[in-house]
């Protein structure tokens, strides 16, 4: 019975060694790791409110449809939301009530503010938010969301 080739047979093994590496480098250079599920967020934006709820049942049903330059982040492994947007008037919807803050965002992004709770005065049903600069801000932490749901 013939040996087989030792050379071939050891090129090969070198060229599966050098693909999984490359593969390693390239997951680690999209997400800073080599698990591609350590990143467990959605990040989208929309021109308008209607937009975004048509293509995400997890945007806020409270979110006018006429709110513009939208921002949004969700976890995937549960209900935290954070979002960013602008109306005509500069106002949260008439549904949102002044409150104090339910729960705290646990996301973050480089246009959410890091002390919009502190700033927060405005709750939209399971949301909390507040308006700076302009920009309306609101998140939604799992927590509330989940003892809401009861």
């Amino acid at each position: 019975m013939p040996r087989p080739n030792l050379r071939r047979r050891a090129a090969r093994t070198m060229l599966c060694a050098v693909g999984a590496a490359a593969l390693a480098v390239s997951l680690s250079a999209c997400s800073g790791s080599t698990n591609p599920f350590d990143d467990h967020k959605e990040k989208a934006s929309y021109k308008d409110g209607a937009a975004a709820k048509s293509a995400r049942k997890s945007v806020p049903r409270w979110l006018p449809d006429d709110a513009s330059d939208i921002k949004y982040v969700m976890s995937t492994t549960g209900d935290d939301r954070i979002i960013s947007f602008r109306t005509p008037d500069g106002k949260f919807p008439a549904q949102c009530v002044k409150g104090e803050p339910q729960g705290k965002p646990r996301l973050t992004a480089d246009w959410f503010p890091s002390d919009v709770a502190k700033k927060a005065d405005m709750n939209c049903g399971t949301w909390s938010g507040a308006r700076i600069d302009g920009a309306l801000y609101a998140w939604q932490d799992k927590d509330v969301a989940m003892k809401a749901r009861g």
